[in-house]
Order: C-alpha cells, then sequence, then structure tokens
C-alpha cells in the first residue's frame, strides 16, 4: 500500500501554514485531520494554501519539498484576457480574423477594450438594442462588471474612459447569453471545478460542483445586477437574500429533479440522468479543452497543485457556455448545499495532492490513486503512455514479461526478416541466446473454441488462442518474393508457438469508491525477454 511504503518519509509531522480567509476552517480541518500541524512561523510550512499567489515565494520554493496550492503562471487562464488569448491561440484563432467554429460553440464573442483594433471591431459588430456585459480582467466576485445596452451605450463608455485617462486599464466586453435556461424563471450557471493535482508530472481532475441561482425573477430589461449575475458575493447584496440563500445554491441531483417534474426531460427528449451523462461528459470536455490551451503556458513544479473555479452557463437549447475560469473559488459554507459539498471537495482535494507528491517523491507508480473519489481524472502525463497516444512505445518489465504498447492498434514484435537495415548504417548482431524459443503474441480470436482462460503472479488475466494466422507477424510491406532463404529460416525460428492477450487494469475507467480499477482488454503487445537467435537489434 501507498501509506506504508512512504512511511518513513512521512514519520515526522508536517507543518502547514494558511493565508487569508477564504475556506480557512475547511482546510484547517482536512489537513489536521491527516496529522498534519500549523506552522507558527509562516516561512517554515511543507504545504501552503493560499488566497492570493503573491503570498508564494516561488523563487525560494522549494521544489520536491513543499507544497503550494497556487501554479504561478496560471494568470493566462484566470484572468479574462488571459482566457481569452490562450483559447484564440490554441484555436488558432485572433480578434481580427474570423473566430474558429469550434471557439464559437462554447466560448461567448469577445473583445478587449484596450486594444485598438479589438475596440474598432467591436463597434462594428454590436448592434442598437445589444446587450452585452462588460467586465475588467483581474477581478472576481462581479466587481466592476456592468451591462452594455447597444451601440450608443459603448461608444458613451469610450468616451468617458477617455476623458477619465482610464483607456488603457484592462477591460473585456462580452456577449451577453441573452436567452439563458431559466429555473423557476430565475437565471442560473454552474461552478465546477477543474484539479490540477500535480503539475510535474501533471495529473488534473474534474468534479461537477453546483448550481447558484438568482434570487430576482430574470428580466432582460432589468438593470439590477442581481438579476444577471449569480454569484452569491453578489447575490448577498438583495434585501431579500437571507429568506433565500438556501434556494440560491441548488445540487446537481436537485437541478435533474427539476428538469424531470418540469417536463424537459420529456419534451426535449433527454436521457433520465441528463445532468449526470451528457452535461457532465460536456462540461469535462470543455474543462479538459481549457487545460490543454494553457498547458505550454503553466509552468510546472513538482510540490504546485491549483484548484480553478470553472463558471458555465446553459442557455434555452441546453448548449453548454464557459464564462470563466477563477482562481480562488469561493469555499464558504453558508447554505446547506455547500455544507454537504464543500468540505469533502476539500479533503479530498489535499487528499489527492499530497498522494501524488508523496508518490513522486518516493518514487512509486501514481495509480490507483487512493484519494480519488468524487473527482474524475480528465488527464495525466502517464495517461497518454498509458493508452498508446505517443510516437514511441513504452516497454514496461513485470515478473520478466515485456508489455509492449505500439499505439491503438495491437501489434505484435516483429522479427528481423520485416527490419531491413539500410546498406549504408552497419547492423549489430546479438550473440545466439541459448534455451527455448520465446514467444510472440498478437490480436486473437476471442471466439475460438480453443480458448483457455491462463492465470498469472501479476494479476493479468490472459487467454490461450491456438487458431492463429501465422501470416500475421509477417510485415505487410514485404513480399514473398523478396524474402531471401536467410529470411524464411529466421522467420521460421522466430515463429511463436503459443499466442496471448491480456487485459490490463485502467485507473482512467475507475467508478466512484472503488478500491481498483476494472479490467479492461488492453492494446498490448507481449514477448518474453529474451530475443531469438541471431535477431537484428535496431
Amino acid at each position: 500500500m501507498f501509506h506504508q511504503n512512504t512511511r518513513n518519509y512521512r514519520q515526522k509531522k508536517r507543518k502547514f501554514v494558511i493565508c487569508g480567509n477564504n475556506g480557512n476552517s475547511l482546510v484547517e480541518r482536512a489537513l489536521t485531520n491527516k496529522g498534519w500541524v500549523l506552522s507558527e512561523n509562516e516561512d517554515l510550512f511543507h504545504l501552503k494554501w493560499t488566497e492570493l499567489k503573491s503570498h508564494i515565494d516561488y523563487d525560494r520554493f522549494q521544489e520536491g519539498k513543499q507544497l503550494a496550492n497556487h501554479i504561478s503562471s496560471s494568470s493566462c487562464i484566470t484572468t479574462k484576457s488571459g482566457l481569452l488569448n490562450t483559447l484564440r491561440s490554441y484555436f488558432g484563432s485572433s480578434a481580427l480574423k474570423e473566430t474558429s467554429t469550434e471557439l464559437k460553440k462554447f466560448f461567448p464573442e469577445t473583445y478587449r477594450l484596450s486594444d485598438c483594433r479589438e475596440q474598432e471591431k467591436l463597434l462594428n459588430t454590436i448592434g442598437k438594442n445589444e446587450l452585452w456585459i462588460c467586465k475588467p480582467t483581474n477581478s472576481n466576485q462581479g466587481k466592476g462588471i456592468f451591462l452594455i445596452k447597444g451601440k450608443q451605450d459603448l461608444i458613451d463608455y469610450i468616451e468617458r474612459r477617455k476623458r477619465t485617462n482610464k483607456s488603457r486599464s484592462s477591460r473585456i466586453v462580452q456577449r451577453y447569453i441573452s436567452s439563458p435556461l431559466l429555473l423557476h424563471g430565475r437565471k442560473f450557471d454552474i461552478r465546477a471545478y477543474l484539479l490540477v493535482g500535480s503539475s510535474r508530472p501533471y495529473n488534473v481532475f474534474f468534479h461537477s460542483g453546483y448550481l447558484r441561482l438568482a434570487v430576482n425573477t430574470y428580466d432582460n430589461e432589468s438593470n439590477d445586477l442581481t438579476t444577471h449575475l449569480t454569484n452569491q458575493y453578489v447575490q448577498k447584496k438583495h434585501p431579500n437574500y437571507s429568506g433565500f440563500k438556501n434556494d440560491t445554491v441548488w445540487s446537481m441531483e436537485q437541478f435533474q429533479r427539476y428538469l424531470d417534474n418540469e417536463g424537459y426531460t420529456e419534451r426535449c427528449g433527454l436521457k433520465s440522468d441528463w445532468v449526470h451523462t451528457d452535461l457532465h461528459e460536456r462540461m469535462k470536455t470543455l474543462a479538459h479543452t481549457i487545460f490543454k490551451s494553457a498547458q505550454t503556458s503553466l509552468v510546472p513544479k513538482i510540490g504546485l497543485f491549483d484548484l480553478y473555479g470553472l463558471d458555465f452557463m446553459l442557455d434555452e437549447s441546453l448548449n453548454v457556455w464557459l464564462l470563466e475560469v477563477n482562481t480562488n473559488p469561493a469555499l464558504h459554507t453558508h447554505c446547506s448545499v455547500l455544507q454537504d459539498l464543500l468540505p469533502s471537495l476539500i479533503d479530498e482535494t489535499l487528499s489527492i495532492c499530497i498522494e501524488l507528491f508523496d508518490k513522486k517523491v518516493a518514487g512509486l507508480k501514481t495509480f490507483p490513486i487512493d484519494s480519488q473519489k468524487q473527482f474524475e481524472l480528465i488527464f495525466s502525463a502517464e495517461k497518454d503512455a498509458m493508452l498508446g497516444k505517443i510516437e514511441f512505445p513504452i516497454i514496461e518489465k513485470q515478473n520478466g514479461i515485456q508489455f509492449i504498447n505500439r499505439g491503438s492498434e495491437l501489434s505484435p514484435i516483429q522479427c528481423a526478416k520485416s527490419l531491413k537495415p539500410s546498406k549504408s548504417a552497419p547492423t549489430r548482431r546479438n550473440k545466439p541466446v541459448p534455451g527455448p524459443v520465446k514467444k510472440l503474441s498478437t490480436c486473437s480470436d476471442r471466439n475460438s473454441p480453443s480458448d483457455k482462460t491462463l492465470s498469472n503472479d501479476s494479476g493479468f488475466s490472459e487467454r490461450s488462442d491456438t487458431n492463429v494466422d501465422e501470416t500475421s507477424l509477417k510485415d505487410p510491406s514485404a513480399s514473398d518474393n523478396e524474402a531471401s532463404d536467410n529470411e524464411a529460416r529466421m522467420q521460421e525460428k522466430c515463429k511463436p508457438p503459443n499466442m496471448k492477450t491480456c487485459t490490463v487494469p485502467n485507473p482512467l475507467e475507475m467508478k466512484r469508491g472503488e478500491s481498483s480499477p476494472p479490467q479492461i482488454p488492453y492494446k498490448l503487445a507481449l514477448i518474453e525477454v529474451a530475443p531469438c537467435p541471431k535477431q537484428n537489434v535496431l
């Protein structure tokens, strides 16, 4: 077990520091329950949890010895302009040319006011009475946001910026989603979570979160921001908030019940569990896209992790729109849904990050992740290697057997016959190896009546097939006429008397609450360690 293997490393009490006022009690409770102690010195810590990145000295951060809850370069997605630029770059788009079709599907049309060319294009785009929303790029909690109602309203604001010498202040103007899906006539959005559990290597998780509703009934013509902005910081300013606060936050289960009871499920032809299937998968896909778009801009270090708040909105056609990414999602438990959700979410966040850190430092395998429960893995630097999404084979040894992954299709290990070296390159040859000829594997006919189930000490389940087409081992690019007698004899020596396929655990398919992932057929080729006699090694 992971905890036993790292017992010596974790023998001493580890210290943590908390800066700020966002969810302090949740973080402190989760860490003290794990045996950590609160440090009296802010500069002496093994883990630092803070609201602001400025509280982390990245130059003095001890990689591999400390943990901190912010990646230094995350502003590429956590500011409004940073997210806009990152997505544009990822989809090969810009403000001066047509927006990518894929980006249009989930991100509202957006322009930067500080860029003169984008400002001009916005003025040529906005209609007379169209509703847009203006946001400062570096703030949160709805601060500094206001509505723009038509072209003249925008022109007036630009003139005011020039008069007050704020023309260079960073703001974006975004097309307002004018036909939002309403719950009991009220506007809502979804706060989901993207967790970068470790940044070196990357392991990224998703949580579908909860819904945030407005107190007021939606009115497109209203100037009251509590009608248009659903975050809790804004809603708390409503005079009737105290009486409605438990109804301003819904769980995903409540959302599904609402769709069922109001007839959306039947009327729109949705699945009975649409919220937990189609909607969840769409948000998860967008979360993966957000991370991939920013991956090359992030600066990874062992011990740096981050929890981001993703804000999504649904329109009347049930399209999912990404609004923004928050670096410091609110962790206040002021209503019953959040009291049930956030403590376990923070505990799991810290457990995953600490486990991944300890495994990396101790040199242990990442999977399975014992702490993973509600979060779902959506990206892993090791995942691509495990699923063959790389250009070179990954070779792993277990019980004297090499497991060679050649991608999405099962590819048998070829004998030297099909690997002709060039005439100009010297050829290396192995000395003959005594002992029996070793075995190769290829795709087998699973429906063969001669299949036999085998077992071994490694925990894999294997099947033995006797009816296998031996020609499947030949290189399809080499014709029989070109094969020499020596090559034919070598092919005969390397011919396997038995074929095997195997199943291996896939950690990405692990369901919540399972201690180990399910066994699935894995597309691998197996070969024992000893090579064929007189075989070329390239």
